[in-house]
């Protein structure tokens, strides 16, 4: 049985810098990578580093998104091209981050490549429409058959971490879902007091049923169920 109020849905994400040496993905994975409510996006020589480096360490990998790079989207082969080497060393990687206001492109390539859901800043082509209905307030479309592109919470005056912990916005609505994205994390050391906070902040309120905290990669399947949550199980994963 649903419940009488929704909880409020959130992905939270980062990206991960190219590794500048070699135990530098470990000392990443060792902080931060175990925490299976973000998902990481990264270019294809990152995402093998840290599932090399995962194996090495006999854990899970973690949650991984292709990081899209805006040049790639000149060109339909180098976009198919860098899409085939993550999926190389990622089998089965069927989502990915562009950040920055260029919005997507080659929507039909990504999905013929097996990407499900895309992390943007903007839409593109507003009056195209999507293919299937997304959930009421939460800010997706599904422009081609397949494929699902899910916006960023917009920038806030205050900063998100305002409205995170100091009440400066409104809380999010109940039944909505919010994106948010970290940054890039710093290269020189595996340290994310911004995530930390949010993360807190997130298993706070799902303790209560108030928020459902999933990965980047639960979303395809929750909207093609309406934004529900399965009816035995849960999605809920924590910090």
């Amino acid at each position: 049985m649903r419940r009488s109020v929704d909880p409020t849905t959130l992905v939270v994400c980062a990206t991960l810098p190219r590794p500048t040496r070699s135990g530098a993905c470990a000392a990443w994975l060792d902080t931060l990578g175990r925490s299976a409510a973000v998902t990481w996006a990264a270019t294809p020589d990152t995402l093998g580093a840290v599932t090399e480096a995962a194996r090495s360490r006999g854990v899970s990998v973690p949650d991984l998104a292709l990081a899209v790079q805006p040049g790639w989207l000149d060109s339909r082969a180098t976009l198919r091209r860098m899409v085939d080497e993550a999926r190389q060393v990622v089998p089965g990687l069927d989502a990915a981050v562009l950040r920055g206001p260029r919005p997507l492109a080659h929507q039909s390539l990504l999905a013929e490549e097996g990407m499900r859901v895309v992390v943007v800043d903007a839409f593109a082509d507003a009056g195209r429409g999507s293919r299937r209905p997304a959930p009421a307030g939460w800010r997706c479309r599904n422009p081609v058959w397949g494929l699902w592109e899910v916006q960023v919470d917009p920038p806030r005056p205050a900063g998100m971490v305002g409205w995170m912990l100091h009440g400066s916005m409104p809380r999010p609505r109940p039944g909505t879902l919010h994106v948010l994205h970290a940054g890039d994390m710093p290269a020189d050391r595996p340290v994310s007091g911004r995530l930390d906070r949010w993360l807190a902040w997130a298993e706070r309120r799902a303790a209560t049923g108030r928020l459902r905290l999933v990965q980047l990669t639960d979303l395809p399947a929750i909207l093609g169920r309406g934004g529900a949550a399965p009816v035995s199980g849960s999605v809920l994963k924590a910090a």
